[in-house]
């Protein structure tokens, strides 16, 4: 994915750190700052974002090939079914992102509902089915993913929560390690944060209440910057050359093109 897919008119939405609508449900993400994500769990948190966007990459070819012509959603359904692992995260991930509505995961559909208090009666207001399921997985990617932002930044899962997962695709995990290289055992918001902290001047418990979505979009626009400078102090230094380097990006430039 790797942009915008979705509606790019919600990108500014998105960056404001509100909630964003999902139209085709009739239903609101809300954005955890970073401070709640780690309350969460981090490797939680990413984890879950991973199996909904990319629930494909988690099956070995043999297991999608038996399972003939079948869905991105219906994946995530039997991942679900055949691992109750997997549904307690999914449960609470979506309680997390969607905490105005009571959840239920039911063998078609995720479904969202709304309680009336002055009369006790629940109202479904929402499914995510087969049918909007895509538009749900851009919407996440968008909000939530590092790689949306740079395709340069990669997380792999730690080795005790991936336990969790199913047996069966347990391969495809593997798959997927091998891919991003050994385990990252610091915390990648940390990491972030922290590089931000010194490179800007800016007080961490600052920086711990942006979203995901705000300090991901930093740290491109920082080190875009730092690359640009670099570059032009080298360029306009007598002597130096800049042949052996890139061409740098403009640093203003949209990242969302």
């Amino acid at each position: 994915m790797g942009t915008i897919k979705g509606d790019r008119r919600k990108i500014g939405l998105i960056f404001s750190g509100q909630q964003v609508p999902f139209e085709e449900a009739n239903i609101f993400i809300t954005q955890p700052t970073v401070r709640q994500i780690l309350m969460f769990g981090e490797d939680n948190f990413l984890m879950a974002t991973q199996l909904i966007t990319k629930i494909d990459t988690f099956f070995p070819e043999e297991v999608k090939n038996q399972l003939e012509v079948i869905s991105n959603f219906q994946l995530l359904m039997k991942m679900i079914q055949s691992d109750e692992g997997g549904k307690t995260l999914l449960a609470n991930y979506f309680e997390f992102i969607f905490p105005d509505y009571l959840i239920q995961i039911t063998d078609n559909s995720i479904d969202f509902i709304v309680q009336q208090e002055e009369d006790d009666i629940k109202v479904l207001v929402g499914k995510i089915h087969p049918f909007n399921f895509e538009a749900f997985q851009y919407l996440i990617e968008d909000c939530f993913l590092p790689k949306a932002l740079n395709e340069q930044i990669e997380y792999n899962p730690a080795n005790d929560l991936a336990a969790s997962i199913a047996k069966k695709i347990e391969e495809g995990r593997k798959k997927i390690a091998e891919r991003k290289g050994a385990a990252q055992e610091d915390s990648l918001y940390a990491q972030y944060i922290s590089i931000l902290a010194i490179g800007l001047s800016l007080d961490i418990n600052i920086l711990l209440d942006y979203t995901s979505f705000q300090l991901f979009d930093m740290v491109k626009r920082y080190f875009l910057k730092q690359y640009y400078d670099l570059y032009q102090k080298v360029s306009t230094t007598p002597l130096m050359d800049v042949s052996q380097m890139d061409t740098p990006d403009e640093w203003t430039d949209s990242l969302y093109k």
